[in-house]
């Protein structure tokens, strides 16, 4: 069993039922008030001002869960259009391959977890897994001798899974032996550089043959269809070929879906979507005050208005206090915007949006109709959008700047500097333990760590060393009495 608390691995034990009774403080059963044997009921039910809104619980939508991998060749330069993608798309889970990334450069994406496995001493390869906030995740193996992957494992409600993130250039060995297989719940996706007529070539390699033997011995199937859209292509041959890959077990592969989806960010890989059929349990938050856009002074005016006609002599404090609420939520309401915006992307414009589609239009061009200049239309529409898109970065940092204030507003100029660096204040980490194969959270994994310290901290204590210690007490109280004395003399 292997936890994860802020990307550190430790061991744990079995579940404890008591810590000092039968269970972890918090877990206790909710009671009900006792019920009232007469002709009134002692249990009176609170009462909520005219005014005031009941919190509401976050809905629970039914959504499918979805997977995407993508062969990034760089991901770094690429990060706008990637978060854009994601939050467009309400991906769960993204499997990147060829991240270029080094340990000395921070990457991160808002709302997603990141496990990163970089190629150390190589300018190319390198995986990375970003998983939703939401969902409970741990790495459970990182392998990164010839091929890379990594092998996380999933939970978000009831639903669970192991997920599989390869990348095999073609120059190494494709190390299928080492995946840890199961027989359920089970994907593996990525670029595995072979070739076989079952997922789209007119011929079979020997890599090829290896991913098939592969997926025979430890029953797979394979999610690709032979006429599926081709996924890369290659400026060189001005061709196109499907490396992209992904497996599952017969559980999962009864409901699942593929797609192959526009170009993204300039790279020669499209992206893939496994869209998963089986519903999971998904909350959204709720909108929230913004508090930026707080008009104050008509807060303040309305609020003075209607807290004015608040009548407080003789009454009760319970009805005071209602109307009050009601007064200062009329206010908010009338003052205060609501809602977030889900992506936000300071300099992203319609110019690049239009670009950005007209890259597309020209990859797919590029892929019907090979030829010279088709695939130097395609190089031309890139080049035009990342210079745009360069242009619009360095307008947004001026104006940013620009209004910056360096004698008042150094906090801000300072927060503004950690984002820059990717310096952020370092979150909590969420704590999650596996054990044989299952995912533990909340009041189950509290239960294996109060175990832990239980077992550790049970330590003898001779009899001489209890006696200093209650010596020092009777010492220490006594102390505490005279000082009183002294204080009321």
């Amino acid at each position: 069993m292997t936890t994860r608390n802020n990307g550190i691995h430790r061991c744990g034990a079995g579940s404890l039922e008591s810590l000092q009774g039968d269970t972890v403080p918090g877990s206790e059963p909710r009671q009900s008030p006792p019920k009232a044997t007469g002709g009134h009921s002692f249990h009176h039910a609170k009462r909520r001002p005219k005014g005031y809104n009941k919190p509401r619980r976050r809905k629970v939508q039914q959504q499918h869960f979805k997977v995407m991998h993508w062969n990034a060749e760089g991901v770094f330069n690429k990060k706008t259009e990637l978060q854009h993608f994601l939050h467009e798309n309400d991906i769960n889970v993204c499997c990147i391959q060829e991240t270029h990334l080094q340990p000395a450069k921070s990457f991160n994406i808002r709302g997603y977890q990141c496990f990163r496995s970089d190629r150390v001493g190589r300018k190319k390869g390198g995986i990375m897994t970003l998983v939703r906030n939401n969902i409970n995740a741990i790495q459970t193996k990182m392998h990164m001798d010839d091929s890379e992957f990594q092998v996380l494992s999933l939970r978000l409600n009831d639903f669970q899974m192991i997920l599989v993130n390869m990348y095999s250039p073609n120059d190494k060995a494709l190390s299928l032996d080492s995946i840890p297989m199961e027989a359920t719940n089970l994907m593996v996706v990525g670029d595995f550089n072979s070739h076989s007529q079952s997922w789209g070539y007119d011929h079979m390699d020997n890599r090829g043959e290896e991913v098939e033997t592969w997926q025979d011995d430890n029953r797979l199937n394979l999610i690709n269809q032979p006429e599926d859209p081709p996924t890369f292509y290659s400026r060189k041959l001005h061709s196109t070929s499907t490396p992209d890959l992904a497996f599952c077990t017969d559980d999962i592969h009864g409901h699942v879906q593929r797609k192959v989806t526009d170009q993204l960010g300039g790279s020669d890989h499209r992206p893939v979507l496994i869209i998963l059929d089986r519903s999971v349990s998904m909350s959204s938050s709720l909108p929230r005050w913004n508090y930026k856009k707080a008009d104050w002074p008509l807060f303040q005016s309305v609020s003075d208005e209607l807290c004015k006609d608040i009548r407080v002599e003789g009454r009760d404090i319970n009805n005071i206090v209602r109307d009050f609420n009601q007064c200062i939520l009329k206010s908010a309401q009338q003052s205060i915007p609501r809602g977030s915006r889900k992506d936000y992307k300071p300099y992203w414009s319609e110019q690049l949006e239009e670009l950005q589609t007209k890259v597309s239009e020209a990859r797919v061009e590029a892929e019907n109709n090979p030829s010279q200049e088709a695939n130097h239309n395609l190089q031309h529409a890139k080049a035009k959008f990342l210079r745009h898109k360069l242009e619009a970065q360095r307008k947004s940092w001026r104006h940013k700047t620009a209004s910056l204030n360096l004698e008042r507003d150094g906090r801000k100029l300072w927060r503004l500097t950690k984002q820059l660096n990717d310096d952020q204040d370092k979150a909590r980490g969420s704590v999650t333990l596996e054990e044989e194969g299952e995912l533990l959270v909340g009041k189950q994994a509290a239960n294996v760590f109060a175990q832990n310290y239980k077992d550790v901290s049970d330590i003898p204590i001779n009899s001489e060393r209890l006696r200093k210690q209650e010596e020092n007490k009777g010492t220490g109280k006594h102390l505490r009495l005279r000082q009183s004395a002294w204080t009321r003399a």
